[in-house]
């Protein structure tokens, strides 16, 4: 018997980041996701946590290059979803919630709500950089 596994799906853009990237980069994910039929609420929760990983290479990232890349696995339905950009700084990885008042510093903090786990990699070769990535999954029907 010769059982067929569906390959991932894969989508990577290279940008520089502006201040209306973010409602693209929702639409963007939006459009793969369904046509990746990726559950509607998995979807909203990858946009947001993309959109606040844009939004940090804008704030953080001299130039503002970003690679964005979504990585689906159709079998298992978890969607990954990784920022890299040129910037030398990693971001911390323990999340504290900002003070209420603060006008920045909630991204991460949102990225750890909506994903399942998520994480920084520095660079391996070539320039500074990192990549910021995070998993979603969908919601298991009980």
């Amino acid at each position: 018997m010769n059982e067929q596994t569906e390959q991932p799906h894969v989508y990577t853009l290279r940008l520089t980041v502006g201040t209306h990237s973010a409602r693209h980069a929702r639409r963007i994910v939006h459009r793969l996701c369904d046509s990746w039929s990726v559950p509607p609420d998995t979807a909203d929760d990858l946009a947001l946590g993309v959109t606040e990983l844009l939004s940090n290479v804008v704030r953080h990232v001299p130039g503002a290059h970003a690679e964005l890349r979504l990585l689906h696995d159709a079998q298992t339905g978890h969607v990954r979803a990784e920022v890299t950009d040129d910037g030398p700084q990693l971001p911390q990885t323990h999340v504290q919630l900002p003070d209420p008042c603060a006008e920045h510093g909630r991204g991460l903090a949102i990225v750890s709500a909506v994903a399942a786990k998520w994480g920084v990699e520095r660079r391996a070769a070539g320039p500074e950089g990192k990549t910021v990535w995070f998993e979603c999954r969908p919601v298991e029907d009980s």
